[in-house]
């Protein structure tokens, strides 16, 4: 018997901002995306320690005076956020330190589901988050980061490519996103890539693990390709070229698919759909047996 979904799998949704033309695009897709999904969203902004070799009454005066006004910018960006789309459920947060420890550790205080970060610059998703907070977040972080590029706009998702290589963490990824998709309603497709050319292992292991999916995940817009190529990252983005995906998931691993996907040669591989939202979720070691 298959598993029943959450009424609200994106309850707590954390967008940070540093009040940039870049991170006002991602603030308004993760609006209109936790709108969606009734979620409570959390806008938030860090302020840097700044460093002085003055008293330390300076320091406080002046780390009041930053927050005060990263709290009034935060106040104007959620009226603007309430006013263009309608939607109440919006809070404001501010902290102090560094952005990427700041927001680990908010996303773990406060339980979020999702964080939603945007990327900058131009060539490519790869050269986009290398070296960039939101990639330094996707690393760390335990709940999905979803990267959002700033060419991309808010659309409703109708095609998701999820790339697998069979291990158990994807029963689990599979799952936690068609749990917080199902609103959408999207094709999710499940994309291995045949390395080895032993096509009739490939084909049994992806019966199989079509078996496992559609048997225990409760959606019913599941499809499942197995395609052949000399190279994971550029057979994959080939796929998404060809097939009009609007995004791209993955499990974050250390030295995996997501590692080589940011790296620095495949700028141009990907710049052909840089205005495509890439979601990294973090797998959980578990042990040898899925959880089917």
């Amino acid at each position: 018997m298959k598993k029943s979904f959450n009424t609200n799998p994106v309850r707590r949704l954390l967008i940070p901002t540093d009040f940039s033309e870049n991170s006002l695009q991602s603030v308004k897709y993760g609006v209109q995306f936790g709108s969606v999904l009734k979620s409570r969203i959390t806008l938030f902004h860090t302020t840097h320690v700044p460093v002085f070799s003055s008293p330390e009454v300076a320091m406080a005066g002046s780390l009041v005076d930053s927050k005060m006004e990263s709290m009034v910018l935060l106040e104007t960006l959620k009226k603007t956020m309430v006013e263009e789309f309608q939607y109440q459920n919006i809070e404001i947060m501010v902290s102090t330190g560094f952005a990427v420890d700041e927001i680990i550790a908010l996303s773990q205080k406060e339980s979020m589901d999702m964080i939603i970060m945007g990327t900058k610059g131009a060539g490519g998703l790869s050269k986009i988050l290398l070296g960039s907070n939101t990639a330094d977040v996707i690393e760390k972080c335990s709940c999905p980061v979803l990267a959002v590029p700033s060419e991309a706009s808010f659309k409703r998702p109708t095609k998701i490519v999820f790339a697998t290589n069979y291990a158990d963490n994807d029963f689990q990824t599979l799952y936690l996103l068609a749990e917080m998709f199902k609103p959408f309603n999207p094709e999710i497709i499940v994309l291995h890539v045949e390395l080895n050319g032993d096509r009739k292992t490939e084909n049994r292991m992806l019966e199989w693990f079509k078996g496992q999916v559609l048997t225990n995940i409760p959606y019913d817009n599941f499809s499942f390709k197995l395609t052949q190529g000399s190279d994971v990252e550029q057979t994959v983005n080939k796929f998404i070229v060809e097939n009009d995906v609007d995004l791209l998931s993955v499990s974050n691993r250390k030295r995996n698919f997501f590692d080589k996907l940011t790296s620095r040669s495949l700028t141009k591989k990907l710049a052909y759909h840089i205005d495509m939202p890439l979601l990294a979720f973090h797998a959980h070691s578990v042990s040898s047996t899925p959880i089917f």
